[in-house]
């Protein structure tokens, strides 16, 4: 809102968060450094927990990648996969402001059971 500290803003979301909820909220927030708990965010900027975006935690999938972007996606993907030899894998992949394409871990865990219930 422009005007509330992230961990004020998480403590309104924590009074109306279900148990499994607020587990999951206070385990994100307790990687949070100080300096980040009193951020305040601008107006309608949204304040991220953590980082992390697994579709075993409920992140979900936006399939809408443009042509030129899914064909960048793929080279780095394969170059990965070869790299470590693997054949049946998920890579994730991150596109850094100012470094481009880079990949965060290859899993050979798939969670295509999350993914097709999307």
């Amino acid at each position: 809102d422009g005007e509330k500290s992230v961990g004020a803003l998480l403590a309104e979301r924590l009074q109306n968060a279900a148990p499994e909820e607020i587990v999951g909220m206070l385990a994100d927030a307790a990687e949070l450094r100080p300096e980040e708990v009193a951020a305040v965010p601008k107006k309608g900027e949204p304040a991220a927990l953590q980082w992390k975006h697994n579709l075993g935690a409920g992140a979900t999938v936006d399939m809408e990648v443009k042509a030129d972007m899914a064909q960048k996606l793929a080279e780095v993907a394969r170059g990965a996969v070869q790299a470590i030899g693997m054949c049946f894998c998920s890579v994730d992949i991150i596109d850094v402001v100012d470094e481009g394409l880079m990949v965060m871990e290859v899993n050979g865990g798939v969670m295509k059971d999350n993914l097709i219930s999307q």
